[in-house]
């Protein structure tokens, strides 16, 4: 499938490189306490930007890709 063939219309939203932690966990059902929490123990890649803890959503979908191909 070439990338131009893709249908923009269906597309949920344009994908973030990194996202704040409430942002990312409401967008993905979860609170955010339990987006924190994983944050706090690595489940979810983050950084911090300033004063913030933002989560970095390209490492975490090259980590689900990885899955993808292992499972």
């Amino acid at each position: 499938m070439e990338l131009e063939s893709l249908d923009s219309s269906r597309l949920v939203e344009v994908q973030k490189d990194v996202e704040l932690i409430e942002e990312w966990a409401e967008r993905n059902g979860v609170t955010c306490d339990t987006a924190r929490a994983w944050t706090k123990r690595g489940i979810l890649p983050s950084v911090k930007l300033g004063k913030r803890r933002v989560i970095n959503c390209v490492l975490f979908r090259s980590w689900l890709m990885e899955q993808e191909w292992t499972a």
